[in-house]
């Protein structure tokens, strides 16, 4: 069934941006959020907005982009959740884009074997920028004719749409992902702070690290660097929202860790680093960004 209608839940600063680039490319969209300043500007953009899950349910495609497990297990089989309120009729394809854990999808999908609902997990990588571009990279798990279904809509989104194998397989990669990246966001901010001392500036160094044994997410191009750096640390509650978000990402890769009796020293380390996060990292990534700190 070709989805003409999707229902996005969680529109914060990742969901915002991925949303309208879905309205862009001509779904029906309806937003749901608590926020209601967000629901406001999405009405006024023309899109259908909720503050009920439950309101998703008649949708083709239910995507759902919050923070943490908690808030995924309460928007999909809490008191307000949506899958009670799936018709008998519907067809829907659950698509999980919050970074969440395996046994966070088994549990959904236990719970959707009651409906006809369709589950696929379809975390996403690249940072705000690239999602207001809609260049996003898209991690898709599942069965292989959801996965079908899923892919004009994943286009709406991102450019590089992989397929990952059964259910869960992409959270898998996005976590060891984000291990990755959070790590590489954190240092290379403290080698642009120490390259500035000896006025040596990103836009120099990043093309140089592009082509060397120091290449990275944050070396791709300079000009981007910054951009990123200016869109994480533009106010502290968004700088600390994203400290919120990618601590719980390391939290998820310690707890794969630890199922698969593993001991991986430096996750540990950077995870103890991330929790710790206060001011002085945000104005290395502001410095970065090339504002001025007063």
């Amino acid at each position: 069934m070709t989805i003409k209608t999707v229902a996005l839940i969680g529109a914060g600063n990742m969901g915002s941006r991925m949303a309208r680039c879905i309205k862009r490319a001509g779904f029906d969209l309806t937003v749901c959020d608590q926020d209601l300043t967000v629901l406001e500007a999405f009405k006024k953009e023309g899109a259908s907005v909720t503050h009920d899950p439950r309101d998703c349910a008649l949708a083709d495609a239910i995507i759902v982009l919050v923070a943490n497990d908690e808030q995924i297990v309460s928007v999909t089989c809490g008191t307000t959740g949506f899958i009670e309120a799936i018709p008998p009729e519907r067809q829907p394809l659950v698509c999980m884009m919050s970074t969440t854990l395996p046994s966070t999808l088994k549990q959904i999908a236990a719970q959707l074997k009651n409906t006809r609902a369709h589950l696929i997990d379809a975390p996403v990588s690249g940072g705000l920028v690239k999602a207001e571009q809609g260049t996003l990279t898209i991690m898709m798990s599942g069965d292989e004719q959801d996965l079908n279904r899923a892919e004009p809509l994943m286009r709406s989104m991102g450019t590089e749409i992989f397929r990952c194998g059964a259910l869960g397989a992409a959270e898998v990669i996005k976590v060891i992902n984000n291990m990755l990246g959070i790590a590489n966001i954190y240092l290379a901010a403290e080698a642009f702070e120490l390259a500035a001392k000896y006025g040596v500036n990103i836009e120099q160094i990043a093309p140089i690290l592009e082509v060397s044994s120091g290449r990275n997410f944050m070396s791709l191009d300079g000009a981007m660097t910054r951009q990123h750096y200016q869109a994480w640390a533009r106010s502290q509650e968004a700088f600390f929202s994203l400290v919120n978000i990618v601590s719980k990402d390391l939290h998820l890769a310690k707890t794969l860790a630890d199922e698969a009796k593993l001991e991986l020293p430096l996750l540990n380390d950077l995870s103890r680093n991330v929790d710790a996060t206060d001011q002085t990292v945000m104005k290395r990534w502001m410095l970065a960004a090339g504002q001025k700190i007063t």
